[in-house]
């Protein structure tokens, strides 16, 4: 019985070892995974130690803090006044007239009243200038303004906004662009006299500002030409006697302001301006592309300037 069963095992074996050697066919077959992308961090809400900001404040008061207000608004620096604090009106006929007459007295009495308003504002002046002197003043506004003037000449702009406020700048400059200023100054026919002072103050009281009225009786020449070099306005060799109420103001508060020529006052009986000569130019006749203005014994004329 035993040699039977050795023969199976080993049939068996050798069997077995028959399909060990041979390839195995594996079956391919699809399988959806579900795979768990990586969860983002998020982190947690913040939430305030305090709920409210007077809450904010009594604790930090508690602890011995203290903060300053916020203030929203954006600081403005105003380096001069939109106009004539109490504008000077010159009388008529400069003020000429006989004190024995009717007009004459309410004239005089009305040059005390402006007098006495004056000397309260230079001693306001005064606090903040303590060489500002009424005698010596006219002299340096009659510097102020011819220097100003002559960058008219050269169209100095950066040196002119040292010398007149932003209000009287567009004034000056308005509608030069393209021309030529010819100024010059003469003579002083009289000696330039302060006629009255203001001091006012602006938004608040520690924002003060001052402005001095100096009349100028001079003798001048100007002469203002067109870009094509043709004169529109004046003469540069005839001079001329000029009356002006002129206006200079100072930043009082300002440590570093100075004076500048403001605005001038011209006076409601003041004779008119002599007219603008403007230059325009006259168009010539329209020519089809195949004509020629220079053919023929009819020539046509070109464009003239009148």
């Amino acid at each position: 019985m035993a040699a039977p069963v050795t023969r199976g095992l080993s049939c068996l074996t050798r069997a077995l070892g028959w399909w060990s050697r041979q390839p195995i066919l594996v079956t391919q077959s699809t399988a959806v995974v579900p795979v768990r992308a990586k969860k983002r961090f998020t982190p947690p809400p913040h939430k305030p130690k305090y709920q409210t900001q007077k809450e904010f404040l009594e604790q930090a008061r508690k602890a011995g803090l203290v903060i300053p207000p916020e203030h929203l608004e954006r600081p403005i620096h105003l380096a001069c006044t939109a106009g004539i604090f109490d504008a000077y009106v010159p009388p008529e006929g400069d003020a000429r007239m006989s004190s024995l007459s009717k007009e004459g007295l309410k004239q005089k009495t009305e040059r005390l009243k402006r007098n006495m308003t004056s000397q309260l504002s230079i001693r306001k002046i005064r606090e903040y200038d303590a060489n500002f002197k009424i005698k010596d003043f006219p002299e340096k506004a009659k510097d102020i303004f011819i220097e100003a003037h002559l960058c008219l000449n050269n169209s100095d702009h950066d040196r002119l906004h040292t010398l007149v406020t932003e209000h009287c700048f567009p004034d000056m400059v308005w509608d030069l662009r393209y021309k030529t200023v010819r100024w010059n100054f003469v003579e002083s026919l009289e000696p330039a006299q302060v006629a009255q002072v203001r001091c006012s103050s602006l938004v608040n009281q520690g924002n003060v500002y001052g402005q001095v009225t100096v009349r100028m009786h001079s003798r001048q020449t100007l002469a203002i030409y067109d870009r094509f070099g043709r004169l529109m306005y004046g003469q540069e060799d005839v001079p001329k006697d000029v009356l002006e109420y002129v206006v200079f103001e100072r930043h009082l508060t300002n440590p570093y302001g100075s004076w500048r020529m403001h605005a001038k006052i011209v006076p409601p009986w003041a004779p008119p301006k002599q007219p603008i000569l403007k230059t325009v130019m006259i168009p010539g006749p329209q020519l089809q592309p195949w004509e020629n203005c220079e053919e023929g014994p009819g020539e046509a004329p070109g464009p003239q300037l009148a």
